[in-house]
């Protein structure tokens, strides 16, 4: 049976996805620079694997990457949930034995995500498709939204931590 606090916190979880989800999708939150707007579902999936076990890190790597997927106006409707998981599952995995769950690791992680997800959209979205200089999109879209992501790995780890190690069972 799952503890209050568990409870507690995989709803924290959620709401920080809906805060983040509508700062993601909502026109002009949050500024577009170089024509990209950040997705902040990718490292706040990663993030959350980083501290929960492998099932519930699947879990919510699913529904980022589903909600990703739902706000996109192109792309194929599953791939982020497809990567999400897959990643989501492998950090929480590591995480317990193999990785130090700090910032750096937290980034290094999220890179990783990132780089195969722009790599991933770009090679179906433009390559696959057969348009003329993709490297142009490549460079000028997926690019600076890589970057924007990437760069706000630091607060949504921080948040992250914060409802990780605050919201636990209490001690007996």
């Amino acid at each position: 049976m799952m503890k209050h606090s568990q409870l507690f916190r995989y709803l924290a979880y959620t709401l920080e996805i809906v805060f983040l989800l509508i700062l993601q999708d909502a026109p002009g939150v949050i500024p577009e620079i170089h024509f990209a707007r950040p997705l902040l579902l990718i490292p706040a999936a990663v993030t959350i694997a980083m501290f929960e076990p492998q099932t519930p890190a699947m879990t919510f790597g699913i529904l980022c990457g589903l909600l990703t997927d739902a706000g996109m106006d192109s792309g194929i409707l599953g791939l982020h949930a497809m990567i999400l998981a897959l990643v989501c599952f492998t950090v929480s995995y590591l995480a317990r034995d193999l990785l130090q769950t700090n910032v750096i690791t937290a980034f290094t992680v999220c890179c990783i995500a990132m780089g195969v997800t722009v790599l991933l959209q770009w090679l179906l979205d433009y390559v696959a498709l057969g348009y003329a200089d993709p490297g142009y999109a490549l460079l000028q879209h997926y690019l600076p939204r890589f970057v924007y992501t990437v760069v706000l790995v630091f607060p949504i780890y921080a948040l992250n931590r914060l409802l990780a190690l605050r919201i636990q069972p209490p001690v007996v």
